[in-house]
């Protein structure tokens, strides 16, 4: 347990030191520890948008609003959400691919997240993602 606390925030570092690097792999851990960093985040800003920020827009007026998942239990939100989801994207985008590097497929297969659905994509998508490493 005592390894846990730096080993997540030395996946956190990495996930936004490798921003814009699409080559190369991402450790099983590694991809999780940052997604589990991102969907902590996302409640956090969510709960802070929500109780002390006015909200600002209906996800489901956007253009294929109806197909976001955060529409479906929270549609109004505010500006903190709206700044969180374009600056996480391509953190979280570029771990996904590096991932999907490091278990032997091509980081193309990452649009599950959201085409052709999202939710749907992430039946075939996640399986993968917790695959063991084929670079050990």
């Amino acid at each position: 347990m005592k390894n846990v606390i730096p080993e997540f925030g030395r996946s956190i570092a990495a996930g936004f030191k490798n921003t814009f690097n699409f080559s190369g792999t991402s450790s099983k851990r590694e991809f999780w520890f940052f997604l589990l960093f991102f969907f902590i985040a996302y409640v956090i800003v969510w709960v802070v948008d929500d109780v002390f920020l006015e909200s600002t827009v209906n996800v489901k007026d956007l253009p294929m609003g109806d197909l976001l998942p955060a529409g479906y239990f929270d549609p109004d939100v505010g500006l903190a959400v709206l700044l969180f989801r374009p600056i996480m994207a391509i953190p979280t985008l570029s771990v996904t691919v590096r991932r999907l590097h490091d278990v032997g497929k091509s980081g193309w297969w990452s649009t599950l997240w959201v085409l052709p659905l999202p939710v749907i994509g992430w039946f075939w998508l996640i399986p993968w993602l917790l695959r063991p490493s084929k670079h050990a």
